[in-house]
C-alpha cells in the first residue's frame, strides 16, 4: 500500500494546479495557440506545397497552393513579429509582394520562364520569389518542368521565411509575456490593419467598391488571380480573428475584455465578426469577386473595424492606430 506524506500530496496538488494555469492564462493562450500555432502550421503547409511540385496531378498542387494561402493569411492576420525583431519586418515583404510596387510580377516571371537562364539566377529579386510569383508560374500556363523548376526555387524561398518567423515567434514569447499590456496593443493593432486591408484591397478594389472603380469589377487585381486562392487568404485572415476573439475559443481578447470591462465593448465585435464570417462561408463559390456577392463581407468587414475603434480597444487599455476614416 502507497503512503502519501503531507508533502507529498501537496506536490501531487500542485502538478495540475499548475499546468490549470497556464492553460488559462490569455496571453499565453494567445501567443501559443494563434500566433506560434499558426506560424508553425504556415511551415506544414509550405513543405507540403514543396512535395506537391513533384505530383502530376494538378489538383494536388492547387490545393496544396490555397492551404499555404490560407496558412499565410492566418499569419499576416496577426503578425507582430517585426515589432520584436527588427529583421522580422521585412518577412511579409519577403513572403508576399502583393499592393507593393508598380512591377508587374506576372510579367516579369513570364519574360525569365521563356529565357535559357537558371531559375536560381534569373529570380535575383525578392519580389521575383513570392507567393504571387508562385501563383504566377503555376497556374498562368500548362504545367512544364521549367516551370517547376522555377516554382522550386520560389517556394524554397517562402518556406524559408515561414520556418524564420516559426523560429522568431519561439525566441520571442519572453519578451511578449514579460510585457504583456504592450503584447496585446499589437496584436489588437495587427487585427485592424488587416481587416482594413482585406476589406479594401482584397475585396473593394477588386469586387468595384472603392470610390475610384465603383461598380466596376476587376478579377485581376486579386491577390492570387490565376490559382484563385485570394478567398482562401481571406478566409484565413477571418479564422485568425475568429481564434482570437471568438467566444469558444477562450482564453483569447475576449478573456481579457471580460476581466477587464465586462462584455458590452467584446460583444459588439463578437457580433459583427459572426456577420463576417456567415456572409464569408455563404459567398456562392463561383462569386468571382462580384459586387453584389462581396457586399455582405465587406460591410461585415467594415462593421467589425468600426466595432474594435468605437466598444473594444479604449475597454481594454490598448491604444489603436487609426487606418482609415471608416473606422474612426
Amino acid at each position: 500500500m502507497k503512503i502519501f506524506t503531507p508533502l507529498s500530496f501537496i506536490c501531487l496538488l500542485s502538478v495540475p494546479l499548475f499546468s490549470y494555469a497556464q492553460e488559462k492564462d490569455p496571453y499565453a493562450s494567445i501567443y501559443d495557440n494563434v500566433i506560434q500555432h499558426n506560424a508553425d502550421n504556415a511551415v506544414t503547409s509550405c513543405l507540403n506545397l514543396q512535395t506537391a511540385l513533384s505530383s502530376k496531378s494538378d489538383d494536388v498542387r492547387h490545393q496544396a497552393f490555397v492551404t499555404l494561402a490560407k496558412s499565410w493569411g492566418k499569419v499576416q492576420a496577426s503578425y507582430i513579429l517585426g515589432d520584436y525583431d527588427m529583421n522580422a519586418m521585412d518577412y511579409p515583404l519577403m513572403i508576399d509582394y502583393f499592393h507593393s510596387g508598380n512591377e508587374n510580377i506576372h510579367e516579369s516571371i513570364e519574360r525569365l520562364v521563356s529565357r535559357d537562364s537558371k531559375p536560381s539566377t534569373a529570380l535575383y529579386k525578392n519580389s521575383y520569389k513570392t507567393m504571387g510569383a508562385i501563383d504566377s508560374v503555376m497556374f498562368s500556363a500548362d504545367w512544364t518542368e521549367r516551370r517547376k523548376e522555377f516554382a522550386k526555387v520560389m517556394v524554397a524561398n517562402v518556406c524559408e521565411r515561414f520556418t524564420q518567423i516559426s523560429d522568431g515567434y519561439k525566441a520571442n514569447r519572453d519578451a511578449f509575456l514579460f510585457d504583456v499590456d504592450r503584447g496585446l496593443s499589437l496584436v489588437v493593432n495587427a487585427e485592424i490593419e488587416h481587416i482594413y486591408k482585406t476589406r479594401d484591397w482584397r475585396i473593394a478594389q477588386v469586387s468595384g467598391l472603392t470610390k475610384a472603380n465603383l461598380g466596376i469589377t476587376k478579377p485581376e487585381l486579386q491577390q492570387y488571380p490565376y490559382s484563385q486562392a485570394s478567398w482562401a487568404f481571406i478566409g484565413g485572415i477571418l479564422e485568425t480573428n475568429e481564434q482570437l476573439l471568438g467566444e469558444k475559443k477562450q482564453p483569447n481578447v475576449a478573456t481579457i475584455a471580460y476581466e477587464k470591462h465586462g462584455k458590452d465593448g467584446i460583444n459588439a465585435v463578437q457580433t459583427a465578426l459572426k456577420a463576417s464570417l456567415l456572409a464569408y462561408k455563404n459567398t456562392p463559390v463561383d462569386h468571382n469577386f462580384k459586387l453584389n456577392e462581396m457586399i455582405p463581407v465587406y460591410q461585415g468587414l467594415l462593421d467589425v473595424q468600426k466595432a474594435f475603434y468605437r466598444h473594444l480597444v479604449s475597454e481594454i487599455g490598448v491604444s489603436a492606430n487609426l487606418i482609415d476614416a471608416d473606422g474612426d
